[in-house]
């Protein structure tokens, strides 16, 4: 997990070559115009997603995990906790290699808020939880960039 400065993103250049290219849009391009839906940026190598997301005003502690795809968590506007999550505990729904999604329980979940000035990587296998609420908004708009590693 990278939990930093979004004026700092740049300096993530070459831990992968398809995160390369998810950091290299990002910071070339405006979002906030931008309608909700899925943009393939390279294919099934990278992609994103526009959201448009109410936030959880109760928290589950059911967390996300993928097997194959890193995800790159930009907020456009708003204010988000997301959970990251550290020893997995408990299989609450098998994954699937269709959507690259899992759900875990965790021994321990660490609340992490993201604003227009952060971000937050999540590599494979690290669980996490997005759209908590952070006690500000109810919704955020935000753009999640979904990236394979191999």
């Amino acid at each position: 997990m990278i939990y930093d400065s979004l004026e700092r993103l740049a300096l993530y250049r070459g831990l992968h070559p398809n995160l390369d290219k998810a950091i290299a849009y990002c910071l070339e391009r405006d979002f906030s115009q931008q309608e909700a839906g899925k943009y393939q940026l390279d294919g099934d190598q990278v992609f994103y997603l526009i959201q448009d997301n109410q936030l959880a005003q109760s928290s589950s502690n059911e967390l996300e995990v993928h097997e194959k795809y890193l995800d790159l968590h930009v907020l456009l506007e708003g204010h988000e906790l997301i959970g990251a999550g550290r020893e997995v505990a408990e299989l609450i729904k098998p994954y699937d290699e269709a959507t690259d999604f899992a759900s875990v329980r965790c021994q321990q979940v660490y609340p992490l808020e993201i604003d227009q000035k952060s971000f937050l990587i999540f590599f494979p296998k690290e669980p996490h939880r997005p759209n908590q609420f952070a006690g500000k908004e109810e919704s955020v708009r935000k753009c999640v960039f979904k990236v394979l590693i191999d």
